[in-house]
Order: C-alpha cells, then sequence, then structure tokens
C-alpha cells in the first residue's frame, strides 16, 4: 500500500511557509495591500450614497441581497464593523456572543430593515372612513321625480346603522295638533310623539288617502331652527325658490276671463251650471260621505253617473276602452276641468293661500268702478261670483279627491295594482294648480262644517239679471224667492283644538293678558263670526288702511324684500268679527306663511285692551311694543337678532322679547327697513337659486370634498381646534334704538280718514341700531354701535355624533396639531380640542375672535379677514393644498376663555331638549354683527355640533360665515 506521508510533509510544509512568509513580508507588500483595501472601501462608499439619493422605491431581489453591505452606519458600534473596514474571516467554529441585556436590544442592535416600509402611507379603507365619520351629517339635494319643480334638500347619514342620529334635527318639531296645518309634509306633532296613547289614537285614525306630490316651499317644518331666530337646512336652500316668490303673470282682461268661463259653461265637453242651492247640498253631501262612508266601497258607475248627469257633462270620447266607467275616465274628466287656466283661483300664490278666509268671511265690499281691484283678473266687486266660483273649484276638488282615495284604498287593500303609466300621466296634467286644489278640498272635508241659515222670509222682488244668468244667456225678468250662497255658516269641527293652540302660542310668547285669552276659551267666548253680516265696511282687514281695496296685499312692490313674500302685506285691520280670525279658529290653514299672521292676528282681535292701545292697523311682517315687551315677526331682522338674547322665546313665527326699543313712542305697531341684497348671497352671485346647483351643494358639503373616496389619505384631515381664542370679556346691550325714516308713514296722502283710521296711530317705517358695552379684562369699556341694515339669515346647524373611532389617523405624517386625534372624543384631560370629526384638506376656514371682527372697519373686503397669519396652525386656520375651489369659510369665535369647561356630548343618541334656552347679549352682538356687515351666518353650538360638520353645510348652503357658541 502506497504511503501518503508526502501529503503530510506538504501540509506541514505550506504551513511552516506561511508563517515564515507572514513573518517576513517586507514593507512595500504591506502597503500595497492596504492601498487595494482603501480603494474597495471608496467606491463602496460611493455604491452607497448613489443608493440612498435614488432608490426610493422596493429593491429588487438582487440589491435586497447585498442591502447588509449598505447599511447605515452604527455609531455605537466598533471602527471595524464600519463599511469602510476590511471584511474580517470569521471561523465557523466560533462561539456565538451572549444575548444582550434587558433594555439594550434596540440601542445595540441595527435597525430594523422593515420600519421604513411600514412608514409608506396607504389610503383609508371605504368601511374605516365609514367608522371615522359615523355620526357625521352629510347635505344631499334630490328630485322627487318629473313634473315636481325643484329638488327636495336632505340631510342624512347614510353610513351610520345604528338608530343614535334617529333624533338629530336642526329645527323644533310641531308642538300642537292646531299648528300642523302649516305644511304639507307628513309629520308627528310633539304632543303626539310623547304621548303613546296618543299616538296610538293618531294611527288608528290614519287611513289610506292620495297625498300629492306638491308642498309648500320653503318647507315649513324646517322654518323653525333649535336655535331661536333660525331656520333649518332645508328651508335655507328653499328660500330661494319660495312659493313667494312666484308671481302669475297674464294679460288676460275681465272680458276675457268672463269669456272662459261661458264658455266652460256651456261647452258640452266641460262643466253644467248649478245653481246655489244645488251647489251648497252637494257640499254637505260629500262632506257626510267622507266621514261616515269612509270604509263603504261604492260602485264605479255610480260614482260616474253621479258625476256626469250632475256637475260634468259626459266625455265625448272613450279614453279607457277596457272599463269606460273607471274612475280613471272621472279622473281625467275632473282634471280637465279644474287645470282651464285663468278660470280658478290658484293656491299656488301665497297670497290666495292668506286671502281664502277673505273670500269667506270677508264683507263684500260695495261696487266702485273707479277702484276696479281683481282677482286673477275677475272684478273683486262681484263678491257672489268670488264666493260661487270659489266653492264650486273646491266641490270639484272634492269630487277628485274622494276618487283619487278610492284608487289608494283598492291599492291598499290590494284590489288593484299600481299603474305607473297612469300615475306619470296624473303627475304630467294634474299642474301645480291642481294639486293644491287637492290640498284645500283634504282641508276643507277634515275642517269645514256648512249649515243653513233659517230662512223664515222669501222676499220676492224683481230681480235683477244674476252673473249665473247672465253668463249662461238666460236671463229673464220674473218675480224670484232669494237663493244665494251667505244663506249658510261656515263653521270649524275642530274650534276647541284650534283655541286651545291659540292659548299655547299666547303662552310661550308670554302674551302680557295672557289670564283673560284663557278665560274666553274656557268658556267658549271666541267662536267664528258671521263677518258677512254683522262686520261693517271699515272693520274689514283691508289694506294700507283703506276702505277702497279689498286686497290683502299692496298692488306696489317694496324697493326690499322684508319678509317671506315679496308680496309683502302692508297692513291689515284687527278687529274682532275679522275673516283672520274666522281662518284660524276654523282650521280652514293652507300650508305656507298664513299660519303665523292668523295666530297673531286672532290673539290680538279678542283682546280688547291690545286693540285700545296699539290700534286696528297692523303690519304683520314688522313687530309692536305692548305692556313692557317687543314682539317681532320672524320676517323682521330685529325679530331674528332679539331672539339670541337669553329671555326670548318663539313660536310659530314671532319672537317675544323683554327688550323695548327706545324711539318707538310708546305701544305701537313699527316697520322695519332692512336691503335684501348682501355680500355673500350665492343666489345672486350665480344669478340661479343655489338649490338648482346640485353637484356644487353636495361637493362642498362631502366628508372628502368631493374627491375619490379610493384615495383618500390619513394625512389629507385635521382636527380644528375648539379653543376659545377671545379673553375673557363682559358683553352687555345696552339699547335698540329706532330712527323713523322720513316720509315714512304707511297712510296715503291722498286718503280720505274713516273713522276708524283717523284716530288709530299711523304706522311709520324705521331703520335699527343696537348698542352693546364691552369690557375686556385689563382693558377700558367699549362703546359698540351696530346698525341692522341688512337682512341677514341665521341658520341652524345641524347636530352630529362624535366619532369613536379617530384612531383611524394615526400616522406620522397626519398634520394635526399635538395629536389632536387623541383626545378628539372629549377626554377631560383635553377641553380645548373639538370633540368632533375631522375635516378632509378640501375645505379652508379660519378662526379669528369676534373682537377682531369688530376692530376691522367694515369697509374692508371679506377677504382680508381669512387671510391667516405666517404659519397658520391647522387647528386655527387652513389653506389649500388640492385643486379645490370650495370657498374659504370665516369661523367667528363667539366664547372666551371662560366657556372652556363646555360639556361634552354624549355618545349615545342625545335627548334633544326643545326649549333650547341658551342665549345672551354676546349672541346678540353677534347676530348684530352679520346684519351690520350683510353676512348670512350658520349658528353652531358646542355640544351639539362640531366644528369640522359646520363647516362642511356652511359649504353646501354657500354660506362664508359661522358663528361658533359656546
Amino acid at each position: 500500500m502506497p504511503s501518503f506521508s508526502f501529503l503530510k510533509s506538504a501540509q506541514r510544509g505550506s504551513q511552516s511557509t506561511a508563517r515564515d512568509v507572514s513573518g517576513s513580508l517586507d514593507h512595500d507588500s504591506t502597503e500595497k495591500a492596504r492601498g487595494k483595501q482603501s480603494k474597495r472601501g471608496y467606491f463602496r462608499s460611493l455604491i452607497k450614497k448613489a443608493s440612498v439619493a435614488t432608490e426610493s422605491k422596493p429593491k429588487s431581489r438582487r440589491s435586497r441581497g447585498s442591502q447588509h453591505l449598505l447599511k447605515k452606519p452604527n455609531p455605537n458600534r466598533s471602527e471595524l464593523a464600519s463599511p469602510e473596514a476590511p471584511p474580517i474571516l470569521m471561523s465557523t467554529n466560533k462561539p456565538l456572543p451572549r444575548r444582550p441585556a434587558a433594555g439594550t436590544l434596540h440601542s445595540d442592535s441595527p435597525p430594523n430593515p422593515t420600519k421604513k416600509l411600514e412608514r409608506i402611507i396607504s389610503p383609508i379603507s371605504l368601511d374605516d372612513l365609514h367608522k371615522l365619520f359615523s355620526g357625521a351629517p352629510q347635505f344631499f339635494v334630490r328630485s322627487e321625480g318629473h313634473h315636481t319643480g325643484a329638488p327636495h334638500p336632505l340631510v342624512a347619514f347614510p353610513w351610520d346603522v345604528n338608530l343614535q342620529v334617529q333624533d338629530l334635527c336642526d329645527h323644533v318639531p310641531i308642538r300642537d295638533e292646531a299648528w300642523g296645518c302649516v305644511t304639507a309634509w307628513r309629520h308627528i306633532t310633539l304632543q303626539v310623539s310623547q304621548n303613546p296613547d296618543a299616538a296610538k289614537e293618531h294611527h288608528i285614525k290614519q287611513r289610506p288617502c292620495f297625498v300629492p306630490r306638491c308642498r309648500e316651499r320653503p318647507n315649513m317644518l324646517s322654518m323653525q331652527g333649535t336655535e331661536r331666530g333660525t331656520i333649518g337646512y332645508e328651508a335655507a336652500l328653499e328660500m330661494g325658490v319660495a312659493d313667494a316668490s312666484q308671481e302669475e303673470v297674464s294679460d288676460e282682461t275681465p272680458e276675457t276671463i268672463s269669456e272662459r268661463r261661458r264658455k266652460l259653461l256651456i261647452d258640452k265637453d266641460g262643466l253644467r251650471p248649478l245653481t246655489d242651492s244645488i251647489l251648497i247640498d252637494r257640499l254637505i253631501s260629500i262632506s257626510e260621505t267622507y266621514y261616515e262612508d269612509s270604509n263603504k266601497h261604492r260602485l264605479t258607475v255610480e260614482l260616474y253617473s253621479e258625476l256626469f248627469t250632475q256637475f260634468l257633462y259626459p266625455p265625448t270620447r272613450v279614453t279607457d276602452s277596457q272599463d269606460p266607467y273607471s274612475l280613471q275616465v272621472q279622473i281625467e274628466a275632473l282634471i280637465h276641468v279644474l287645470a282651464v287656466p285663468h278660470v280658478w283661483v290658484n293656491f299656488g300664490l301665497v297670497e290666495w293661500r292668506i286671502r281664502l278666509g277673505q273670500i269667506l268671511w270677508g264683507f263684500p265690499p260695495e261696487p266702485d268702478v273707479s277702484d276696479e281691484v281683481t282677482v286673477n283678473n275677475e272684478l273683486t266687486y262681484e263678491p257672489d261670483t268670488q264666493k260661487y266660483w270659489l266653492l264650486l273649484q273646491i266641490l270639484l276638488s272634492c269630487e277628485l279627491l274622494l276618487r283619487l282615495d278610492a284608487i289608494s284604498k283598492n291599492i291598499d287593500d290590494g284590489l288593484e295594482e299600481p299603474k305607473p303609466p297612469e300615475l306619470f300621466r296624473f303627475e304630467k296634467e294634474a299642474k301645480t294648480s291642481v294639486k293644491w286644489s287637492l290640498i284645500l278640498a283634504r282641508r276643507w272635508l277634515e275642517n269645514i262644517r256648512i249649515v243653513k241659515m233659517d230662512q223664515e222670509i222669501a222676499i220676492s222682488t224683481k230681480a235683477a239679471s244674476s252673473w249665473l244668468a247672465t253668463l249662461t244667456g238666460t236671463s229673464e225678468n220674473k218675480i224670484t224667492p232669494i237663493e244665494r250662497i251667505n244663506v249658510v255658516k261656515f263653521h270649524g269641527r275642530n274650534q276647541t283644538r284650534q283655541l286651545y293652540g291659540l292659548l299655547h302660542f299666547a303662552r310661550i310668547l308670554k302674551w302680557p293678558n295672557l289670564a283673560a285669552i284663557a278665560a274666553k276659551v274656557s268658556s267658549n267666548g271666541i267662536t267664528i263670526s258671521d263677518s258677512s253680516q254683522t262686520t261693517p265696511v271699515t272693520g274689514t282687514p283691508l289694506s294700507m288702511s283703506t276702505q277702497r281695496s279689498s286686497s290683502y296685499f299692496p298692488s306696489q312692490r317694496p324697493g326690499a324684500q322684508r319678509g317671506l313674500s315679496n308680496q309683502r302685506i302692508k297692513s291689515a285691520i284687527i278687529h274682532p268679527a275679522g275673516w283672520l280670525s274666522n281662518s284660524y279658529i276654523s282650521g280652514l290653514v293652507l300650508p305656507g306663511e298664513g299660519l303665523s299672521h292668523f295666530l297673531i292676528s286672532t290673539l290680538l282681535e279678542h283682546d280688547e285692551e291690545a286693540v285700545d292701545k296699539l290700534g286696528d292697523e297692523a303690519i304683520l311682517y314688522g313687530g309692536f311694543v305692548y305692556a313692557g315687551r317687543s314682539f317681532w315677526s320672524t320676517a323682521c331682522i330685529i325679530g331674528r337678532v332679539l331672539a339670541a338674547g337669553k329671555g326670548a322665546s318663539e313660536c310659530m313665527g314671532w319672537v317675544s322679547s323683554d327688550v323695548v326699543p327706545q324711539g318707538s313712542g310708546g305701544d305701537r305697531w313699527v316697520d322695519i327697513e332692512a336691503d335684501s341684497s348682501l355680500q355673500d348671497d350665492s343666489d345672486k352671485q350665480t344669478g340661479r337659486p343655489r338649490i338648482w346647483h346640485k353637484k356644487d351643494i353636495e361637493t362642498h358639503g362631502s366628508l372628502i370634498g368631493g374627491t375619490d373616496a379610493s384615495s383618500v389619505l390619513p394625512g389629507d384631515f385635521v382636527f380644528p381646534s375648539d379653543e376659545s381664542l377671545q379673553q375673557p370679556l363682559a358683553v352687555n346691550l345696552e339699547c335698540l334704538r329706532l330712527i323713523p325714516i322720513t316720509d315714512s308713514v304707511q297712510t296715503s296722502a291722498d286718503e280720505t280718514p274713516t273713522p276708524l283710521t283717523t284716530d288709530s296711530p299711523r304706522i311709520r317705517t324705521y331703520s335699527a341700531m343696537i348698542n352693546f358695552i364691552i369690557k375686556v379684562d385689563g382693558e377700558e369699556k367699549k362703546d359698540v354701535n351696530l346698525t341692522l341694515i341688512n337682512d341677514a339669515r341665521f341658520v341652524t346647524a345641524h347636530p352630529c355624533i362624535p366619532s369613536t373611532k379617530t384612531d383611524l389617523l394615526k400616522s406620522p405624517t397626519t398634520p394635526s396639531r399635538n395629536n389632536s386625534y387623541e383626545g378628539s372624543t372629549g377626554s377631560p384631560g383635553s377641553p380645548s380640542l373639538s370633540g368632533g370629526h375631522p375635516l378632509h384638506k378640501a375645505f379652508t376656514y379660519t378662526r379669528i375672535p369676534i373682537l377682531d371682527v369688530l376692530n376691522r372697519s367694515s369697509s374692508l373686503p371679506f377677504s382680508s379677514l381669512l387671510s391667516p397669519p405666517q404659519s397658520p396652525d391647522p387647528g386655527y386656520s387652513s389653506a389649500h393644498t388640492t385643486s379645490s375651489t370650495i370657498p374659504k369659510v370665516l369661523v367667528i369665535d363667539c366664547t372666551d376663555s371662560t366657556t372652556i369647561n363646555f360639556p361634552i356630548r354624549p355618545i349615545p343618541s342625545p335627548q334633544i331638549d326643545h326649549k333650547h334656552n341658551n342665549g345672551s347679549d354676546l349672541e346678540i352682538l353677534a347676530r348684530a354683527l352679520c346684519a351690520e356687515r350683510g353676512w348670512n351666518a350658520l349658528v353652531s353650538r358646542r355640544g351639539r355640533g362640531c366644528v369640522a360638520c359646520s363647516v362642511r353645510e356652511a359649504g353646501a348652503l354657500g354660506f362664508r360665515v359661522v358663528l361658533r357658541l359656546a
């Protein structure tokens, strides 16, 4: 076997040679090796710098494999571990190092290479976005279908599946059954909702009925905001398309009106002539049918025969070949007659909803050719003509309504299916005036009972040609008994309900003679009077205090809009037997602003002491001073400003205040001048009402500013601070001054005085100024005078519930001030935080204290108030960081450091305080400032809503100012 000794000797030789070589290397070879090592380190450092400067994307697999060679040096490690030092070849048999001591792991170990990757921001998921904005209102406008007019504004919580948001509302509910007539929207009054038995009875009374898609604008449910003197979101947007702004333009003459009516009565496809007695008998019969036979199914053939043999001529063509006697045929025939233009009263106009009672109960004026006043171009000195055509319109509307109710009941009982083509045809053919006639028919059937008067003596005379005979061409001279429509009385079915509603109204307004009113109500001392028989001509509510016009509104239009209606009531005569009282007591009140006029007029007409002091002439869009208090319509800017005071109260369009103005001359009515052309009115800036700008409303009020939900990052939000910026201050309202405007007396100069108007005080027009004394700590008292020259509107900010998921925004790049998201839910340790929702960067705002605004001249442009300071704190001011076009909002801080410990809204659904007894002189100051500068403002209160949601709602409304209250 060969020997392997040569291998062993060779190994030993190599080892010895290596030791000899290492021990005998000369100086030149050593320097050469060091030079190679330094060059290698130099190039490695260049590679490292290049990679740090350019590499921002995830590394490839190859670069990650060599990542340990390019680590950032750790100063705690030795010089041998630096990337510039040559690598040390370690033996595989070397033991592992000891485990580092506790607490030194993070400092001694190299940084985790995945730490940098975790800092890359990812978009917020849709589920997290829903959680983040839980309890935040969202603002929309939605169309209700074809032929329904402007879209309907609404506030919703589509991202909330719980019931915590069901009670969140920006307006107070209707608080009495007697006031339910103010709106055509379905609603539940506060009395019903608080009484389970009453609620059960309320639902039992409900039955299937037809509800026309026609409602008042603005929505009267939203006309009394949670904050006194304000309105809600829906009403604020609908003001631009209010019913009062609609005018019927027609060039019809009285002759053409008479010709249209003549044609309608003699046309074989139109209306049969009806005598007064047949008309009244049928109205009585249909009212009994509505109540007594509500559950009885009547044959369509019977209804067909009744309609086309007594009231209408049969149709000349067959519209339903399958069933010529169907309800649909009858409905189309009635719509065809009621839709004839310039024949019927158009109750789509606010004026005629109010004048309805005047036609029924007002005393007919004597014919006066020199003063021809027209009603839809019909001469008003034909009183019987006007009342007859109104009652005929009511009768035809009731006939149409009963047939529509029958179809609704059949559908509800499953006897027939809804037919979309027929519904679409109805919406198209039934014009707005027809739908308002249906609303009138419902109010008539529910509230009016006709009682015939005893005719003991039938006077036989040689009667003149009657208006009906003239129209039909059957006039002839003969002796006939008197048979006229004014031998009946119209009584209310729910007079007790209406009277207790009047007492409720007086109690809320703190009426001085409340005891006397209560005694009258309890003793049935207030009843409907037959004013057409007992009221003299001088006692009827005539405009301009003249006896020559029966119009409720003046013919001339005021230069500035001073009320809800462009056709503003200049004055009305208050009389105990007036038709204003009868309209309210009977319950025949159409939806809209009329109820507020009827309530205050009825209260005054049955308070003799008030009439003695105030006179019988009233300005229903102004105010009056009586018995140490002042009473103002919410259509008046003074009423909206004083409503913010501590001692004020509001009810159904009227405000009562303990602030008595100086300069009014005692107890009397006053009219207030105010300009409606505001600086920030978006309707006037765009030339079209804001409600039609659906895209702008929903984008400017969006939770994420209209951006793509899939690209929203945590750093796109800030939490607006709610910390008070103002030093402690004391605000005291010194006085309200009324300055008379020259030649502002409402009485016409060429008017002939009458017994009632001679002694009554003449109503003047005033401008208003409010004086405040402001005291700031460490400074002298300051005198501030503000003039209420602009008709500013105030809107209650919609309440919200704070989100509990704000920790979803915890990110190293979130620009929240001092990590405010950590305490944004209202923790005790962070009282200065908003306790609400985050605000997207598409919205910008500036928060400044109210005194800073007062110290700046009103002549400066509004944009100067929006200029933030250098390097603004995102909690106090923000600037656009995107291409958003949403206008910047000014948040005026109306608090001070003494109000820092405000109550935080609890997370569960809160109980809404409908009494809302807040108020202060500071809040009056804030509203007066807006009235002087011409700013519409959103009123936002701590504990009810957050700053972020208020800024978004202001964007949706097109408002530029938010008043933040304590």
